[in-house]
């Protein structure tokens, strides 16, 4: 059975991913709208790299305490290879629950634990029915431990590595129940425990928004890329990202790690002194992707004559420009 990837950029692309195929209503659509799309495709695959990094590092660590049976070598390339065949998810699953009993027994947990037993075919087969089966078991564990369904994958976006980010944000959520019981975190979630624990102490005065030029008195031009291997400073590669994607006047610093952008306030971290990430809602995205898929955009309104139809009602479509650069420089990477 082939398996549609995620990695490139194959002809037709998921829904899910976020992408759009090569045609509008039945039209091909203008070249710069096309190398626009392919050029998000390429930088959302690149936001899931240092989460896939993350959790594949959590997800080696915590099942090689289980013993040799269970120790695999698992890489952001090899991350759906390894896992698609949903046995690995079905064994985390069983020590979360082994932990939540153990928790229960020694009192440190008081509420009543569903009654599932997870079910999992050990030797399926990449692509084959049992992974199929595999899969559905280990999501009716996560319901019955309490994961929202906006929180889970469908079966098929594992099996086919069809949904990759609906996976991660899956296993994120899983890794959030473990630390529940006592299992250790990934970084992401040790983040955000910490980022709540600061968010739990009052803040006495609200400081101003400050420009990051003004706060940490940098030029107006932004520093080489070799100043900043390995970052080192926050402030400083928040800086080099936002002047990258042209958005530097709308990225202000509030505080440490907190910063005002578009108007809304942001944590941001780094993720092993390399990956500056964002928390977003439930989960996280990379700076720089964050900043171009929040970019103020300008609408226009378009309309193709559509055959039979009254002139005064043609067949509109919306069409979204960057406010702060064009599709063509999107596209060239400017």
């Amino acid at each position: 059975m082939s398996k549609k990837r995620e990695s490139g950029l194959p002809p037709s692309y998921t829904a899910e991913a976020g992408l759009v195929p090569n045609i509008s209503n039945g039209m091909p659509k203008d070249e710069d709208e096309c190398q626009v799309s392919q050029k998000l495709a390429v930088l959302q695959e690149e936001s899931l790299k240092p989460i896939k990094e993350d959790l594949a590092e959590w997800i080696a660590k915590t099942l090689g305490k289980m013993g040799k049976a269970l120790e695999i070598d698992i890489t952001p390339d090899t991350f759906l290879d390894i896992l698609d065949n949903g046995v690995y998810l079905c064994q985390l699953a069983k020590l979360i629950q082994r932990k939540a009993e153990e928790c229960v027994a020694d009192g440190s947990y008081t509420e009543p634990l569903p009654q599932v037993k997870l079910r999992c075919k050990n030797n399926a087969a990449s692509g084959s029915w049992f992974a199929r089966d595999n899969a559905a078991n280990f999501l009716h564990w996560c319901k019955a431990f309490g994961m929202a369904d906006d929180q889970m994958f469908e079966t098929e976006y594992l099996v086919s590595h069809t949904g990759e980010k609906s996976v991660l944000m899956c296993i994120l959520e899983l890794a959030r129940i473990g630390y529940k019981f006592g299992l250790d975190p990934p970084n992401l979630i040790r983040m955000e425990k910490e980022i709540e624990k600061e968010e739990e102490v009052p803040v006495i005065e609200q400081p101003k928004p400050t420009s990051l030029d003004a706060e940490v008195n940098l030029s107006p031009s932004p520093p080489p890329l070799g100043d900043l291997d390995p970052p080192l400073d926050l402030d400083a590669e928040v800086r080099r990202i936002a002047f990258k994607c042209k958005c530097h006047d709308h990225v202000k610093k509030l505080g440490e790690g907190k910063y005002l952008i578009f108007g809304r306030v942001v944590q941001i971290r780094f993720l092993k002194n390399r990956h500056l990430m964002v928390r977003v809602g439930g989960g996280w995205d990379t700076l720089e992707n964050y900043l171009v898929h929040h970019t103020p955009v300008e609408v226009f309104e378009h309309r193709r004559p559509a055959t039979g139809d009254p002139k005064d009602i043609g067949n509109k479509y919306l069409y979204f420009k960057s406010k702060y650069k064009s599709h063509a420089q999107v596209a060239n990477g400017h």
